[in-house]
Order: C-alpha cells, then structure tokens, then sequence
C-alpha cells in the first residue's frame, strides 16, 4: 500500500478544508461590516435629524430620537446628558428632568450608568430650586465611589444655599479627604459664617471658638481674625483686637481698609491715636495700591490738625488722585462762607455713589457693600475693597 499517496491526499483535503474555512470567514466578516456600516449610517443619520429637530427649537422630536438612540447603544449616552445640559442652559428644567427620568426608566438601562443619569437629575433639581430631592440624591450618589466626588461637591452647594454650615464643615472635611483636594480655605469659610450666625444669637464663646478654629483651618482667613477681633472689642480686651486686626496685613493686605474704622476705636480707648496713624503710614509705604488716604487724612486732622491733614492728602493726591480722597480734601479745605466750594464736595460725593467700593476680583461683580461670598459667581473672599492702579489712577485693576 502506497502511504505517500494517502498522506498527500489528506494533506490536500485539509489544505482546501482550510481555505474554505477562510473563505467562510471573509463572508462572515464582510456580511457584519456591511450591517455595521448600515447601522452606522442610520444612526449618523438619526443623530443629524435630531440636531436638526433641535435647531430648529423642536426638542420634544430632538428628545425622542436621542432617547432611541441611547437605548439603542448605551454608549452614547453622554448625547442623551448633553441634551440635557442644553435643556438646563436654556432655563428649560422641566424637559432636562423628564429627559432623566425617561432614560432612568428604561428596562435596558446598565447598572454602570445609573449614578451618571442620578447625578445629572441631582443637578436638574439643584438648579430648579428643589434642595430636599437634589440634596437625597446626592447623598445616595456619594456612596458611589466613581461619582462620589461630584456629588459631595454638590453637597456642599446646598448646604451654603440653606446655611447649613455644619453640615457643609462635615462634608468639607470628608471631600478633601476623598478627592485629595486641599478646601481648608472654603472649611474655614463655613466656620465662620456658623461663627457669625451664633453671634447674632449673643453666644459668644461658642462663636469665638469656632473662629478660632477656622483660624486653625486656614491661618490665612481673615474673616475669622477680624471676627475674633471684634469680640475682643467687644470684651473690651484692646491690645487683643489691635494684634488680630492688624495680623489682617500678613494674611492679605488688601483687605486693610475693613478693619481700619475697628482699629480706629480701639485705640480712641488707648488714647493712642498717633501710634495708628503711624502704622497705617507704613501699610501705606509696604502696600502702594491700597486706597488709605482719605482714612488717613480724617485720623490725622483727628489726632493732629486740620493743616496736617490737608498737607498729607494734598502731597498723596498728587501722587494716586482718588475721587475719594478728592471729596476728603475738598471737605478739609471748604470754608462755611465760601458758597461756591460747598458744592464742590456734594458733586464728589455723587461722583463716588456712582463707583462702588468693593468688587469681585473672579467676576467683576461690584458693589458698596462688601459681602464674603461674592452674590455674581458664589466665590468666598471674592469681593475686595477697590485698589488703586498706579498707571491708569483707576480705582480697579
């Protein structure tokens, strides 16, 4: 029996089993990338016809096809949460909600999706004013550990929004130690805004305490050394409140110009007006575009004289002319019998009701009442007294 024939024989007949496995495999392959293409093609279609609905401001048709789309391949949900982004941007809550909820409600949804849908509807509800259902969503949500950090971020909103402020501290303190982000700064904030709060309510010792501890958190607070500073005031402890307020110069100095008026009365107790007077000098040497001049010039004329003052201003209005202290000379050098120069610091002064005193350095935002959370972007310490641009003489830079 001839063995090389029968070995060449089934060596062929797997030679050609192999290439008509081959040409199996190419068909099945080439059928697949032809529905793939197909499907592809309808969905790119789908998704132009829905931004078309879109644009043409007919989302409840744009709603319905992204939805489709969505369901179709869960991959693409973040079309689906783009729209609802859109939704919310618009002012249009109640379809971004609805938009949630209906892919919330789908049989098909995966369970690694679920969160990403909660915490957008959690952001749904934080911006429809709806604080009870955001706030339980994201408690929910902040044991997850992929979005937990969004969601104690959120957190945190609503608790400044409803004044909160210990549960903002708790959640504070749990976000950093989560996220690795350093919020000192903003735990601090929330110290002292319980601080003030318990302030109002006569309890002192509780209120100093906790600004002591936010002074601990952040040692560059200032609001919480110009809260202690003022219960040493209050406690008639002088020398106490002169070393906190003035620490303000270390921590920023742009914010000098708040506790000068506190300085001012403690030491009008000390009898030591000069010594004031002299330290603000050398702010004013160390910090050129703090505005001090006309604070500085009613101290002097105070403590000294009325040339003094008028000496001081004039030699500084020359250098930073200020409509402030531009009102503050006019009013030193106006005589009762001179009629004509008594008009002159009223139109200043209503010059300067037209320029406020403090303005957001993040936003822009201005105003003359000075406010620790800025009203315009929600930034703490964004509100600053104004500083003096030395090129232009404008009151902001």
């Amino acid at each position: 029996m001839d063995f090389s024939f029968l070995s060449n024989f089934l060596l062929w007949q797997w030679a050609l089993l192999l290439v008509i496995l081959w040409l199996f495999v190419q068909w099945l392959s080439s059928r697949y990338k032809n529905r793939y293409r197909k499907r592809h093609l309808r969905f790119s279609h789908d998704y132009f016809q829905g931004l078309n609905y879109l644009l043409n401001d007919e989302q409840d048709k744009a709603l319905e096809i992204f939805l489709q789309l969505v369901e179709a391949d869960w991959k693409t949900i973040d079309t689906g949460l783009a729209l609802g982004n859109i939704f919310r941007r618009k002012g249009e809550i109640d379809k971004a909600i609805k938009l949630h909820h209906d892919l919330l409600s789908r049989p098909s949804l995966p369970a690694e999706y679920k969160s990403k849908i909660l915490l957008e509807l959690g952001r749904d509800y934080l911006l429809a004013g709806w604080l009870d259902r955001a706030e339980g969503l994201f408690t929910d949500i902040a044991k997850d550990d992929v979005y937990a950090c969004d969601a104690l971020h959120y957190l945190m909103d609503i608790y400044q929004k409803e004044q909160e402020w210990r549960a903002a501290i708790d959640t504070g303190w749990e976000y950093q130690k989560l996220c690795k982000k350093d919020e000192r700064p903003l735990i601090a904030q929330f110290h002292c805004s319980l601080s003030e709060k318990l302030l109002k309510q006569n309890n002192r010792s509780d209120a100093e305490a906790l600004a002591a501890q936010a002074l601990s958190v952040d040692p560059g607070c200032v609001r919480a050394s110009i809260i202690l500073g003022e219960i040493a005031i209050q406690d008639r402890q002088y020398q106490k409140a002169i070393i906190l307020l003035q620490q303000v110069e270390q921590q920023n100095s742009v914010y000098i110009p708040l506790v000068i008026d506190k300085l001012a009365e403690c030491y009008r107790e000390q009898s030591d007006l000069k010594t004031l007077i002299a330290y603000l000098r050398g702010v004013e040497n160390r910090t050129e575009k703090l505005d001090l001049a006309s604070a500085l010039a009613r101290l002097i004329y105070e403590a000294y004289d009325k040339s003094s003052a008028v000496e001081y201003l004039s030699a500084r209005m020359l250098v930073n002319p200020t409509l402030d202290g531009m009102n503050t000379l006019l009013e030193l050098k106006t005589t009762e019998d001179d009629t004509a120069q008594n008009f002159m610091p009223q139109i200043v002064k209503n010059l300067l009701k037209k320029q406020p005193m403090y303005q957001c350095h993040k936003c822009g935002y201005a105003a003359n009442t000075h406010y620790w959370l800025c009203p315009g972007c929600q930034t703490w310490s964004g509100m600053r007294p104004r500083i003096i641009n030395n090129k232009t003489g404008l009151m902001y830079e």
